[in-house]
């Protein structure tokens, strides 16, 4: 089915786009707002991707490659976005709360509440502080769970150099938390999404 929509979308149909797209759209919004760091950002990067894949439709040649290429994509989108608000300071971070980083087996206490928010408000403002290559390396492997190879061929670089980006960013991610004091639940939900994990 989504190789016709996949072909009928590449022949102008707009219905067939909205029906291919239906199952991305939330990772592309999710992917947006954590390499811009907030919501307006995040939404405006998430409506230029999609401007930009139905305008690009035409490259992607084959259904079995439209998840990496539709990450390529979004990657660019953001990282365009990115350089171009580089000069302007960062605006406030929005605490953003995906699928990944809260705890969803029982419903928390008012406690664990606050815990959750302030460990989520922290891995936001690490996450952005990381430079965008290895940024988008990071979420791309450890958020949206793509394969080594997947991040390499989304991002149009090297497996090696996947693995080197997403060792430093993990690194600089775990130092900011280790700082603010959240470092023991964010180990935790580390631990749990890299297994099995190749790097």
């Amino acid at each position: 089915m989504q190789s016709e929509y996949l072909r009928a979308a590449q022949r102008g149909s707009a219905a067939a786009f909205e029906s291919l797209m239906g199952e991305y759209e939330k990772k592309i919004y999710g992917l947006c707002l954590r390499m811009m760091g907030n919501v307006h950002d995040g939404e405006d990067a998430a409506q230029e991707a999609m401007i930009r894949i139905w305008q690009k439709i035409g490259q992607c040649r084959d259904v079995q490659a439209l998840s990496t290429w539709i990450y390529r994509v979004t990657a660019s989108a953001c990282t365009d976005a990115i350089r171009k608000r580089a000069k302007k300071s960062a605006s406030s971070l929005e605490i953003m709360r995906e699928d990944g980083f809260d705890p969803a087996d029982s419903a928390p206490t008012p406690e664990q509440a606050a815990q959750d928010a302030e460990r989520s408000e922290a891995l936001t403002r690490a996450i952005a502080k990381v430079p965008p290559e290895m940024r988008s390396v990071f979420l791309l492997r450890d958020v949206h769970a793509l394969s080594v190879e997947q991040t390499a061929k989304a991002l149009g670089i090297t497996q090696g150099t996947v693995k080197s980006r997403l060792f430093r960013a993990r690194e600089r991610i775990a130092r900011a938390m280790r700082e603010s004091g959240t470092m023991d639940g964010y180990e935790r939900q580390e631990e749990k999404r890299r297994q099995p994990d190749a790097v």
